[in-house]
């Protein structure tokens, strides 16, 4: 007689950038590398960009009054290198960066408490970082900052959105949507996908941007961890409880 199979264990899915390793150090890296790439004179019109370029992102990464919504620091470089970096020049510029990040030179941090919080729900869930960068750099940052040992699945290069298309038929196989809780920072890359698939989401809106709806909401990731701790005890009861919340805050992105 087979005996039956323990039951999955929910998963809480993390992103990486912004979400489990924050500071703007690797931001900042990947400008200047797009700078480099851009400058190639000492030209009026190239010090003139280098200065804009620099004192644009300052101002969006220092949530200045006005500044444009973009989704992240990534972004705001990219588009405010528009016209003078090609995509060939971004490309180098942030496998350049994902380098620096690998070999230790950028100072990046873990949310405060980040790592005990996840030891704690070590019994309960199945901890898994999704994330679109590269595996070069990933596991050696998880390290230095504190949560190598926090962390059960690793997946890189993970290509979301689109990547949700096939991530999450391999992820919830064997549970119900609601074990399921997706964190992250990127409304559209981290969340709209798993949220429309019936999962539990939670944003890091650190701009205030309110790009879409989600189950839970905060600046920084501390100020989620009482509401995953709320999921882990019983998903389905989150899910009830939250219900109105999603429907609330979808009102409140469309009004």
């Amino acid at each position: 007689m087979n005996e039956a199979r323990a039951p999955k264990k929910p998963l809480l899915v993390l992103d990486f950038d912004g979400t489990v390793c924050v500071g703007d150090a690797p931001v900042w890296a990947y400008a200047e590398a797009v700078i480099a790439g851009i400058l190639d004179d000492a030209s009026t019109a190239s010090v003139d960009l280098d200065a804009e370029l620099r004192a644009r992102l300052g101002a969006f990464l220092d949530g200045e009054p006005g500044s444009p919504a973009y989704i992240d620091g990534y972004a705001a470089v990219a588009a405010l290198a528009a016209g003078h970096a090609g995509e060939d020049v971004l490309q180098r510029a942030y496998q350049t960066s994902r380098r620096a990040l690998a070999g230790g030179t950028i100072a990046v941090s873990a949310p405060d408490g980040l790592a005990a919080f996840l030891d704690s729900l070590g019994e309960r869930v199945e901890r898994v970082l999704v994330t679109n960068a590269p595996l070069d750099g990933v596991r050696e940052t998880l390290a230095a900052i504190g949560l190598a040992g926090a962390i059960d699945r690793i997946v890189t290069d993970a290509g979301k959105p689109a990547g949700w298309s096939t991530l999450l038929p391999e992820l919830l196989a064997g549970r119900e949507p609601a074990e399921l809780l997706s964190v992250g920072d990127i409304w559209g890359n981290d969340l709209e996908q798993p949220l429309a698939a019936g999962c539990a989401v939670a944003l890091i809106d650190r701009f205030g941007h309110r790009a879409g709806p989600a189950h839970l909401i905060a600046p920084e990731f501390p100020g989620l961890y009482d509401g995953i701790r709320e999921w882990a005890a019983s998903p389905a009861a989150f899910a009830e409880s939250h219900r109105a919340d999603v429907a609330t805050d979808v009102s409140a992105v469309t009004t």
